[in-house]
């Protein structure tokens, strides 16, 4: 029997015949469906296919232009003795009406009349009553059309949405439209999928393998509804239209987040009827790039589950390998795309090393003469993006390696594909967010290739260019972290020429741009440095002042230039970092909630201050900077926010250490700052090591020792002094497990309870490496 076929409007219409009635039975021959013209089995013995009496009428018809097909059919009714009257009738005319409903879209109507010829056979007992398998393809195929054409008016819709600026529909409606419309194409996918369940069950699929209803309500069978991979694909595609429309809406319920492993199940039908050579069932590389497309779409959207962002692409993954398991099939360069397209979107650890791998076998195929598989711009991007994305240390040198890759195809004529400024932007974000010290002896090269090819860069890439110089500037030794601080100075001198050679240039330096400059001059400890930062922040501050929202300074921003006073080993630069600190307050005061100050920023006070002997500074200058260190930690006192913690407190002896000379007058000052952050209770063990190197034995056993009890045998730390270190301790005590402050010996040892031990041991072998714990191993 021929299968069948839905053919083109203009062929199904029999435009070369004459009467209606003769096109009817034209269309029916044509798409091999026309049981109207088929003899009862007790008229005439059927001994070739039902549509052609011999093999020359067959060959005939086949190789004939459809002009001809008129006078074959015509022959091929003369050919057969029954009346086309008669035939319409009964189960033939029921499947034609079936057909004709569902291509006609009448997709409501024709399922009424399957589900009633279901029924007959049903209460019947009669297998022949069952609709024929082209009945039931005509109504599958119309339940595709009809999502096909759902799915076109969202999209429409969307795209009016999307181009009108004034959003003439509201969004609570065009919402609403969009729901009704994903969960309409929802259930037309479970009606394909009811349908399918039902042919497997009648066809006694279900007998041999499980049944995808979990019973079968009935013992009649057909082997001539046996579902054909055909089939299995409508139901596969049915379900994959289900998820990718509910992911471009936003729709979410529980039908369409099980769709793809719905079309997973299908597809595993498939693979396991591959293995039985008489099912005329297997899977095709469009099967699995479907169920691929339908995984994919889980980890997209707006609506998307963060935790389907890591399991869509492994999902995908996982069929991708099927795919290439089978002999028979070769992915092509869709799958890698799309596998490509779902690692990026990922936020998986392994996900930039996913995207490379498959790029890498993209062009290592393309490199082995199939063309199909050359690397397009988007394919490059989306590996640059994923490294630009990671976590890895290797994350510079992997995407410098992409970005290389991709300059020698078309260095080598390979290829016309060039890499474009958003590929060059990728890799040196992925620089500025890189931890290697060396990382930014490449940046100048990236941006010299740039000029070459004409790619101008735009503000991200200065942006991404000076963090990189700035970061480089404070992993680098000395003489190294020079030069990246004089480059980052350099780079924003070029971007400000680039923003006033143009009105409407694309590049344009923000506050972020000044302050990663500042922070790198911190680093040169020069006065010349710290002059130059000042000016920045007064420059940001001026045009702030002018209205310019993206030069608004941030607390980093000031802290950079207390920093850079501080590191600058000038005279009086605590009082020029004061006054920094002080204009930071008033910034505040005038509605910059930016600026707010922070610990951090009476911090770096504070150290500016200690560093002001480095200089040959007057031991009166010496006093006033230990003088506003000790006001700076009152008015933090002060503050419900800003309290002072155990590195306030670390900074300060540090400071009254640097400030004042070995003497009395120095020890008399560090026991007043020791016994104040005692009664705070902030005394840790940086705090208690640096109050023990300093100050005498005498001195540290009254003042420490003495005041020490006994813990288990061991001399430790009153409990008040360790209250507000912000962290308990777990103990062993006569009511069980209880918590407690911090116990520190007098020598400056955490002294870990017994209980302690147990809970710690317990937590790290809850992690990942709890194997290389086992026996007690560390």
């Amino acid at each position: 029997r021929i299968p069948y076929i839905r053919w083109p409007a203009a062929v199904r219409r029999g435009a070369s015949l004459q009467s209606s009635s003769s096109s009817k039975k034209v269309d029916r021959l044509l798409v091999g469906q026309s049981r109207a013209l088929t003899p009862s089995m007790t008229s005439v013995a059927v001994t070739k296919p039902l549509h052609f009496q011999s093999d020359v009428q067959q060959r005939r018809f086949f190789a004939s232009p459809v002009s001809n097909y008129a006078g074959i059919l015509v022959d091929d009714l003369a050919v057969r003795s029954f009346s086309s009257d008669a035939a319409v009738s009964g189960r033939g005319g029921t499947n034609q009406q079936i057909i004709s409903h569902a291509e006609s879209g009448d997709i409501t109507a024709a399922q009424e009349l399957l589900t009633q010829m279901y029924a007959n056979a049903i209460s019947q007992n009669d297998s022949d009553q069952f609709a024929d398998i082209d009945s039931y393809t005509a109504v599958m195929d119309g339940l595709i059309d009809q999502q096909t054409q759902l799915i076109s008016s969202i999209g429409e819709e969307m795209n009016e949405i999307e181009s009108d600026l004034n959003a003439t529909m509201p969004n609570r409606l065009s919402s609403e439209f969009y729901e009704r419309g994903a969960a309409k194409v929802m259930m037309l996918a479970e009606m394909a999928n009811e349908l399918l369940i039902q042919m497997e069950d009648i066809s006694g699929v279900s007998d041999r393998y499980s049944s995808m209803r979990g019973n079968v309500a009935h013992e009649l069978r057909s082997a001539t509804l046996q579902p054909t991979s055909h089939h299995y694909d409508l139901a596969i595609t049915a379900f994959v239209n289900a998820a990718t429309v509910a992911r471009d809406t936003n729709y979410s319920s529980p039908a369409t987040s099980n769709a793809p492993y719905v079309a997973q199940r299908w597809l595993q039908r498939m693979e396991t009827l591959a293995f039985d050579p008489y099912s005329g069932v297997s899977p095709s590389v469009d099967s699995y790039y479907h169920v691929m497309e339908a995984y994919a779409s889980l980890g997209n959207g707006a609506a998307a589950i963060p935790a389907n962002k890591n399991r869509a692409p492994i999902l995908a993954q996982a069929v991708f390998d099927k795919l290439k398991e089978n002999t028979n099939l070769i992915p092509t360069v869709r799958e890698y795309r799309l596998l490509i397209r779902a690692w990026s979107n990922s936020t998986c650890k392994e996900a930039a090393y996913k995207t490379m791998g498959l790029w890498m076998n993209m062009l290592r195929l393309f490199r082995l003469g199939d063309e199909e598989m050359e690397p397009r711009l988007e394919d490059g991007k989306m590996v640059l993006e994923a490294w630009s994305r990671a976590i890895n240390k290797h994350s510079a040198r992997r995407a410098q390696t992409v970005l290389n890759a991709m300059e020698k195809l078309v260095s080598h004529k390979k290829t016309d594909v060039r890499p474009d400024l958003d590929c060059y932007k990728y890799v040196l974000i992925t620089m500025s967010r890189s931890k290697v010290p060396d990382v930014g002896a490449n940046v100048m090269d990236l941006l010299n290739t740039m000029e070459e090819d004409r790619i101008f860069p735009d503000t991200a890439c200065f942006d991404a260019a000076i963090e990189t110089f700035k970061n480089c500037s404070r992993r680098a030794k000395l003489e190294e972290a020079e030069t990246y601080a004089n480059a980052a100075e350099i780079m924003l001198k070029r971007m400000e020429r680039e923003h006033d050679r143009s009105s409407v240039s694309t590049v344009l330096p923000s506050s972020t741009t000044y302050t990663n400059v500042i922070q790198a001059m911190a680093v040169r400890k020069t006065k010349k440095a710290a002059l130059t930062a000042d000016g920045l922040l007064k420059k940001m501050e001026q045009k702030y002042a002018e209205g310019n929202e993206a030069m608004k300074p941030t607390r980093d921003s000031y802290v950079g230039v207390i920093h850079a006073y501080g590191n600058s080993g000038a005279e009086s630069s605590f009082s020029h970092a004061n006054e920094v600190f002080q204009r930071m307050i008033a910034q505040h005061s005038n509605g910059n909630d930016a600026v707010k100050a922070d610990v951090s920023a009476y911090h770096a006070l504070i150290r500016a201050c200690s560093r002001a002997s480095m200089n040959i500074a007057s031991p009166d200058q010496h006093r006033q900077a230990l003088v506003l260190a000790i006001a700076t930690i009152q008015e933090m006192k002060k503050s419900d926010l800003n309290r002072p913690n155990s590195k306030t407190y670390l900074l300060l002896l540090q400071c009254c250490i640097q400030l004042l000379p070995s003497g009395a007058e120095r020890a008399k000052a560090l026991r007043s700052i020791f016994r104040s952050c005692c009664k705070d209770g902030l005394v840790d063990q940086q705090v208690l090591a640096e109050f023990q190197s300093v100050v005498s034995t005498d001195v540290y056993h009254n003042e420490v020792v003495h005041s020490a009890h006994d813990y288990n045998g061991v001399k430790a730390l009153p409990e008040s002094w360790t209250r507000n270190l912000g962290y308990r301790v777990r103990t062993q005590s006569e009511d069980g497990v209880s918590k407690r402050n911090p116990i520190i010996s007098v020598t400056g040892e955490v002294i870990a309870s017994t209980a302690y031990n147990d809970h710690r041991m317990r937590r790290r072998w809850s992690k990942v490496n709890k194997k290389l714990l086992e026996g007690g191993r560390m």
